[in-house]
Parts: C-alpha cells; sequence; structure tokens
C-alpha cells in the first residue's frame, strides 16, 4: 500500500513538473514574441560580452541575431561609445604551487585596476590540461594579443620542444599549436625560447564582425649568438605551420631573460653583451631576410638590475627596475631609433610616495599601455601597487585571492597587459588551414 501510495505522489509531482516547464517555456515565448528585432538588439547591446555568448543558446532567433554581421558592428560601435578602453585592462598573470612541476591547481587570474569587489573587477578560470601520458601539464603564460592569451606547456625534456596553446578567457575556447622546430643546443646554455604572440601578415584575416584573428608566434632561441646571427621560429594562422628563419645580428650578446615587446609590427627585447653594456635589440618578423640592429640602453652602469622595457601610447619606455641609491624610478622615452636618442620623461622619488615597505622590496611588474601608470609588484605580500607619474600617487591594484595553500605563488614575472576586446577574437581552425 505504501509503495502505491509513493508512486501516485511521483507520479502527481511528475505532472506538476511537467506543467510547469510548459507555462515557463509558453511565458518566455510569450514574453520573445513581444520584442522585435530592433528592441531585442538594443537590448543585447548593453549585455557583458562575457555574457552574451551564454544568450547564443537562448533560442534559435537569439542565435542568429547575436551571430550576425550586422549585430557584431553595433554591438562593437555601442560599447565603444559608452565604455572607456581604459577600463577594459587587466594584468594577466598566473598561480601555480611553487616547487610542483606538473601543477593539478593551475588558475589564470586576469586583475583590473580600479578597486572594486564586483565580479566585473577580475576573473579567474581554473586550467588543468591533460598531458598525453595522463598527467597535468604545466602551463606559463607567455603572451598576450588581442583578447586572446598564449601559453607554453612545461613538460617536455631538455632540447625537445614546448607545445604552445592559445586560449580565449571568454568563450574558454583552446587551440593547441603544432610543435615548433627543436630549439638549438647552445655551447653555454641549453636549449629554450623566447616567445611573441602578434598579428598576422594577413591583416585582412578577420571575424565576421571586422575582428583581426590572423596571429603569429615568433620563437627566438635564448642563446649566445656565438655565429652572429638569431635563430628565429614562426607560427602564422595563414598557412598552419612552423618557419625557421635565420637573422643577421652586428654583435654577439646574450639574449635577456625579460619577454619580447610587440610595438609598430616590431619585435624589441633587452640583450646583455659579453661586456656588460645594456642594449636594446630590434627584429622585424615580417621581412625575413631583415637584419637584427641594436641601441644602447640611457641606463647607466649604477643600476644593477636589468631594466623592464614597455609600449605607453604606440612608444618604446625603459624603466630602471633597480632603484638606486636615491630611490628615483626613471622612464625614458625612445625618440628615434637611427640616432639611437631617448627622452627622460618621469623621474620619480619613491620617498615622496610613502611607501608601506622598504624601496628594495618593490619590483617593477608591468607598465600601461595608454596611461602613464607602473605597476610595482610588492615581494612580501604579493600584491600590486600602481604608481601614477603624473600626479605622484600610488593605489592598491585589485589583488588575485590566494588559495588556501602554503605553497601557492603568484607568477609575477609572467604578468602581462591585457585588453578584452569589443568582440571575440576567433580561433582559427588548423585543420581546414591544412586541407587548403
Amino acid at each position: 500500500m505504501d509503495a502505491i501510495l509513493r508512486q501516485n505522489q511521483h507520479e502527481r509531482h511528475k505532472k506538476k513538473h511537467k506543467r510547469h516547464k510548459k507555462n515557463k517555456t509558453c511565458s518566455f515565448s510569450s514574453l520573445d514574441d513581444l520584442l522585435c528585432d530592433e528592441l531585442l538588439e538594443q537590448i543585447l547591446c548593453r549585455v557583458e560580452l562575457k555574457t552574451i555568448y551564454r544568450c547564443k543558446s537562448v533560442c534559435k532567433r537569439w542565435l542568429s541575431t547575436i551571430s550576425s554581421p550586422e549585430f557584431i558592428k553595433r554591438y562593437v560601435g555601442f560599447q565603444q561609445s559608452v565604455t572607456p578602453i581604459s577600463s577594459r585592462f587587466y594584468l594577466a598573470f598566473d598561480l601555480q604551487r611553487q616547487g610542483s612541476r606538473y601543477s593539478s591547481n593551475y588558475r589564470l587570474d586576469i586583475c583590473k585596476e580600479e578597486a572594486s569587489s564586483s565580479s566585473s573587477s577580475s576573473f579567474k578560470f581554473d586550467l588543468c590540461p591533460k598531458h598525453p601520458t595522463g598527467r597535468p601539464s604545466s602551463l606559463d603564460l607567455v603572451g598576450a594579443w588581442n583578447g586572446l592569451l598564449l601559453f607554453r606547456e612545461e613538460t617536455f625534456s631538455r632540447g625537445d620542444s614546448p607545445r604552445y596553446h592559445v586560449c580565449n578567457p571568454i568563450t574558454m575556447d583552446w587551440l593547441v599549436l603544432p610543435l615548433p622546430p627543436p630549439p638549438r643546443p647552445c655551447r653555454y646554455f641549453p636549449g629554450s625560447y623566447q616567445a611573441a604572440f602578434i598579428d598576422d601578415d594577413d591583416r585582412s584575416i578577420t571575424t565576421t564582425g571586422g575582428v583581426p584573428s590572423g596571429f603569429k608566434v615568433v620563437l627566438i632561441d635564448k642563446q649566445y649568438c656565438h655565429f652572429r646571427y638569431l635563430n628565429v621560429s614562426i607560427f602564422s594562422t595563414s598557412t598552419g605551420e612552423w618557419r625557421r628563419r635565420r637573422a643577421e645580428c652586428t654583435a654577439d650578446f646574450y639574449i635577456d631573460k625579460g619577454g619580447l615587446v610587440c610595438c609598430n609590427r616590431l619585435l624589441y627585447w633587452v640583450a646583455e653583451p659579453m661586456w656588460r653594456i645594456r642594449r636594446m635589440i630590434r627584429y622585424n618578423p615580417y621581412k625575413p631576410s631583415d637584419k637584427c640592429s641594436y641601441i644602447e640602453l640611457p641606463i647607466s652602469g649604477r643600476y644593477k638590475s636589468k631594466p623592464y622595457i614597455g609600449v605607453n601610447q604606440g612608444r618604446i619606455m625603459v624603466c630602471n627596475e633597480a632603484f638606486n641609491q636615491r630611490s628615483h624610478l626613471r622612464i625614458w622615452e625612445l625618440q628615434d631609433w637611427t640616432t639611437g636618442s631617448w627622452c627622460l620623461k618621469h623621474n620619480l622619488v619613491l620617498y615622496s610616495v610613502r611607501l608601506n615597505l622598504p624601496v628594495s622590496d618593490y619590483r617593477i611588474l608591468a607598465i600601461h599601455p595608454i596611461d602613464d601608470i607602473v605597476y610595482l609588484e610588492q615581494r612580501e605580500d604579493q600584491t600590486i601597487l600602481s604608481l601614477n607619474m603624473k600626479n605622484k600617487s600610488k593605489q592598491e591594484v585589485v589583488a588575485p585571492s590566494l588559495p588556501e595553500d602554503p605553497e601557492a605563488i603568484l607568477k609575477w614575472r609572467q604578468a602581462f597587459p591585457f585588453f578584452l576586446p569589443w568582440w571575440q577574437t576567433r580561433l582559427p581552425d588548423l585543420n581546414n588551414l591544412k586541407q587548403t
């Protein structure tokens, strides 16, 4: 008897749930019918980019509307008119367990400058890709371009080629690039790469809404150039394969551990020659026969640490990473490459800013690509400090939340300036490229 009562109760609950689901569907259908195309587009134009892709799964009509080129252009135009580009700036950096080569709790945080407790000020996602052997892979963030992030997989033996992954943090789409040629070993160092993430040659490769989607990954052998040339490997989405090049150099040097910086389709990096004179190297990855050139940096020998280079408003900037005895933070702007002329743009006395910790506890993390702002790392408590070089003020940036793990550390040296795009950057289909 109890079994029959339970069965009847289950059937009544099932019918009630079915009626509720039907009424809910009918109510949404009636609401959707009331929205004309013009009103629907106006509503969707005000939705965040991270949310609008979820709206595609609402119904076929919404999917068709959001995917249309006309709506994409309208959405981008509306967002550009109401949202300043500076509000879309983030710092991207990765978080791993200290001493764990195959990290199982890898996470990328993208932190916004404005201090806010809202969820839109920062976001993070877990990354735990699997190696073909079945163990978790360790990824390092090595570049950012047009809303995409470039990672290097570190589960490879010495002398082997690292695998590179491209991720769209908004849609969480992934693209695994083919294996590059192995780095050529050097007499003094094991073979390794320095990576850059830049535009493709063919600027006509765009998404439906006119957003560029073609990119290049440039790998330069990080070694001592004894024979006065650079070994360069370049992957292009227009071909879907790696190509090896050799660029002539005018002097022997070590390639610094600092990253490659792209400015006006040219690559820049700091080199450390054998005679300890700081130099900046320039290379054009779009011209196969182009030679490398160099100029000396304006930083004198009293700065013992390595300088930091970045881009601000389309100009190359160099700042001293180590603060001298008087604790001055200086930033130079490159005026003319041919003459090697520099201009001292900012000279900030750090003691006037009233830092919370000793000057030696800070390190330059990044340069803002638009504003006159420099980000410093506080090594002790692993937070970020924003210094405005114009009005000489400071502000603590929204710091990422560390997990409840004493061995978790932030990999600050992998931080990259990052702009959320007005529309998503589509990842190419490498299989179709190989077939064509």
